[in-house]
Order: structure tokens, then C-alpha cells, then sequence
């Protein structure tokens, strides 16, 4: 699954092409849109586009800055400038920054419909020449120095970095990781995966290669890393950010609703497209933990470490690609309820289910998006669309828009409520996109649903 961002200062055309994107399921993306660069670039901190569509022309940053910024994220992400001026300048320019297409709006929604899926080509194809290149290194081993490994165990045992490269046995090893500013510690559990189809079976030894590898190349040079085998299904790494990574994202290491931010956002997304490589490319399941190192003494000396490990072995033994950030533990006790149903798959099917389900009714009015519902549930985005399905039997969009029009139609019914606080309320930020939306759905326009069904309406708030 490919992530998409549209990026225009226009609702409408925004909001018409998620709708066509939308009715077209072939190609399979998970669609996030931005009214302007400032939104598009808070977004591309948080997760991965694979995609970009934007609007040249637009206030304060215009399209060709954007990419540059999308593009410091996510050097892959191909892009698609949208115009409604031919002038040979911007074309000059958009070519310059290897832009994909550029298209006039004036050529309707065709050109970009199929632009995108030309994008979605080229993607596809550079995921098959890597994986020509995992089948010629399949053989391939990463050996690390021994004393780099003794650094990383003393690290996990509550050793301090900066002492123990101050002793001489340490001093010329060329350890990437500086003790002076902070790092995170990633942790990643591997399982096979039963009966899956890949190009040649893999041992435990060549899986967590292919495993490093893939985190290798899709980090970013702005992060120094060093890394360590754990045990035979475990690896750790510790992974530091330059300076002007940092800078870029401090602004975001607070998050709301206790949501991850920042540089363990930006991991998270990284993570994501690991476990989706090690799972279509190896017949792997890949769950991933992140620690701050900002207290890691203290972390690795009460061994909460430890106990993530075993968290992420159990989500990976049952299948569930899963991704917990510091410990997993919160203030619902997620971490206890899936220590109580880890023996038994049914409930923690059912539990997952119900935590989505949960989500999704508290956030109708608010991000209810793959991305943010896999967050909630600690599971990888591409896994819980499939996971749902396979659970439920129903596609988690249909769910979703089964919930809104529900939601609309009980609005409609039983309230007052103007359309446009109406579709505020089922997540829609433009009521004419929400009316398109209802109609579409149920055949009238929610106007002729409410004079239909009106009864006595009661004020709500």
C-alpha cells in the first residue's frame, strides 16, 4: 500500500480528488490531504508519502519549496505539480526537481489519474529491482565488530556510553553514536511467517540481515546508527539524529493525547516501511520497540527492556506486525490487556477489533485514517487493513463510512444542527463534500434524508 498527499489551496479540488481516489480501490492507497504547505509539512514529519500531488502556486510556500521539504523526509516520494499557468519558468523548475508530472488543471481529472498510476508503476518497479537485489544477497552477512557489540550489551545493561568509549579499549573503534547527545534505542522482533511465498526460504541469521539492510536503506544518512544481534529473533540498534534533523522536529517531541511526535514519529514511519519489505520480500513478521535513551540507565536497569521484548515477541509469534513506543505501557492499560489475552488468540482478536472500533467512535469527528487508527492499536497500517478484513470479514473503510453516515443520519434526524456543524461532526471539514458524501451513500442528499425522517428535533451541543 502506497501513501498519497494532496496538497492544494483549494478545498474543492482537494477534496475531489480524494473522492476519485477514493472510487478507484485498484490502486490501493491510503489517501491523506493538506490545504497548504505548512500542513503538508507537519504531516510528512509524522509518517511516510509515497506520493505527492501539489499545487504549484499557493500562499506563503509554494509547491516547488514543498517538495524540497517532502523530499528532506522522504528523498523516494514521487511528485506531481498540479498548475493552472503554462508558463515555461515553473515547467523549468518542476523538471529540475525530477517532478514526475506537470499537469494544467485545466486538462481535467484524467491526466492526473493517470499520472498517479504511472507513479504507482514506478514504485512497483523499484520494489522488484530491490528484491532482485535481497535474492543476490540473500548469503550476504553483516558481521559486527566485537567490540562494538560489547558497547551495545553494556549499554542494554545499564552501562554509560560516554565512560565506557573514554576507556582505550574502545578509543579507535570509530562508534558513530556520540555519548554527548541523545539516541534512541530500536528494538525489532522477527518471526516467520507460515507457508509464505518468497523467493527462497531464509534462515533466522540471513532473515535479521535482510532485516538490518532494509533499515539501512531506508534511514536517512542524517542518522547515525549502531547495531547488535539480541538473540536469534532480536536486534537492536541504537539510532541518532543530526543536529538539523533534531531541529526540524523538536518542535514536535510534545505530543497530544500522548500520541508519538517527533523524531519517534518519524521512526515510526521508517519502521513501517521495514516491516512491510521484511513481510513481502522474506515471509517475516517484524514488530519493532522504541526506547528514549534521554533516562535509558534507568530503563535498562529495571529491565523494561526486557519486558518489551517479550511484547514484541508475542504480536510477532501471533503475526501482528506491531510497533510500541516507549514500553507500550500507558494510562488505559493496553499493555496489561494484551498481557492477559497473549494465550489466548481469539480475545486478543476480539480485543483489537474493539479498540478500533472504540477509536473510531470517539474520533468520528476528527482522524480516522488508517495511519491514525494503526497508532492507536500499535499495529502496522497495511497489516491491520488486511488483519480487519480477515477478522471481520468487512473492509475497515466501509466500517468507517458506515459509522459516518450513521452518525449523519442520526444527526439529521434528531437535531437542528446546520450541515456544515453536521459534517464538522462526522469528520468533514467542507459541507458540500459531505453532502456529495451522504448522497452517495444513501441515494438523497442529506437535505432530503432530513426532510424525510425530521421529528421532533432536541438541542445539542
Amino acid at each position: 500500500m502506497y501513501r498519497l498527499l494532496i496538497v492544494d489551496d483549494e478545498p474543492v479540488i482537494v477534496n475531489g480528488l480524494v473522492h476519485l481516489f477514493e472510487e478507484h480501490a485498484e490502486l490501493a492507497l491510503d489517501v491523506r490531504k493538506a490545504y497548504s504547505s505548512k500542513e503538508a509539512v507537519i504531516l510528512a514529519q509524522r509518517m511516510k508519502f509515497d506520493i505527492l500531488i501539489s499545487d504549484i502556486r499557493m500562499p506563503h510556500k509554494n509547491g516547488l519549496q514543498l517538495v524540497e521539504e517532502i523530499r528532506y523526509y522522504w528523498p523516494l516520494c514521487r511528485v506531481i505539480f498540479l498548475t493552472g499557468y503554462s508558463e515555461f519558468d515553473y515547467v523549468h523548475e518542476a523538471l529540475r526537481k525530477n517532478a514526475d508530472n506537470y499537469i494544467l488543471k485545466t486538462e481535467g481529472i484524467e491526466p492526473i489519474f493517470e499520472a498517479v498510476a504511472q507513479a504507482v508503476r514506478k514504485l512497483d518497479e523499484e520494489d522488484r529491482r530491490r528484491a532482485r537485489e535481497e535474492i543476490a544477497n540473500l548469503h550476504f552477512r553483516i558481521a559486527e565488530p566485537v567490540l562494538k557489540r560489547e558497547l551495545i550489551g553494556s549499554v542494554l545493561s545499564g552501562g554509560q556510553l560516554g565512560m565506557m568509549l573514554r576507556d582505550r579499549r574502545y578509543g579507535e573503534i570509530g562508534f558513530a553514536v556520540e555519548a554527548e547527545r541523545p539516541f534512541v534505542l530500536l528494538f525489532g522482533v522477527f518471526r516467520h511467517i507460515a507457508g509464505a511465498k518468497t523467493a527462497a526460504p531464509l534462515s533466522s541469521e540471513e532473515t535479521r540481515a535482510a532485516m538490518h539492510r532494509a533499515l539501512d536503506y531506508y534511514l536517512p544518512l542524517s542518522f547515525a546508527r549502531e547495531g547488535m544481534m539480541l538473540e536469534d529473533d532480536a536486534q537492536v540498534w541504537l539510532l541518532q539524529p543530526d543536529e538539523a534533523l533534531r531541529g526540524r522536529l523538536e518542535q514536535a517531541d510534545r505530543a497530544e493525547n500522548g500520541e508519538p511526535s517527533g523524531i519517534f514519529a518519524y521512526l515510526k514511519g521508517i519502521a513501517e516501511f521495514v516491516q512491510n519489505d521484511c513481510e513481502r520480500h522474506h515471509g517475516a513478521t517484524v514488530s519493532f520497540g522504541l526506547l528514549d535513551s534521554v533516562n535509558a540507565r534507568v530503563q535498562v536497569e529495571g529491565k523494561p527492556f526486557q519486558i518489551l521484548l517479550n511484547r514484541l515477541r508475542a504480536h510477532a509469534a501471533a503475526g501482528r506486525p506491531t510497533i510500541i513506543v516507549g514500553g507500550g505501557t500507558s494510562a488505559s492499560g493496553d499493555a496489561d490487556q494484551d498481557g492477559a489475552c497473549e494465550d489466548n488468540p481469539q480475545d486478543m482478536h476480539s480485543l483489537i477489533v474493539q479498540r478500533v472500533h472504540a477509536y473510531i467512535r470517539e474520533h468520528l469527528n476528527g482522524d480516522t485514517s488508517l495511519t491514525a487508527i494503526a497508532d492507536h492499536v500499535h499495529l502496522n497500517p497495511s497489516y491491520l487493513s488486511r488483519y480487519y478484513k480477515q477478522t471481520t470479514g468487512c473492509n475497515l473503510l466501509d466500517h468507517i463510512q458506515s459509522k459516518k453516515v450513521e452518525e449523519a443520519s442520526r444527526l439529521l434526524t434528531l437535531t437542528s444542527l446546520k450541515m456544515q456543524e453536521i459534517a464538522l461532526r462526522t469528520g468533514f471539514d467542507s459541507p458540500s463534500y459531505f453532502t456529495t458524501f451522504f448522497k452517495r451513500k444513501t441515494g438523497i442528499s442529506p437535505q432530503e434524508y432530513r426532510n424525510l425522517k425530521g421529528v421532533n428535533k432536541v438541542k445539542e451541543r
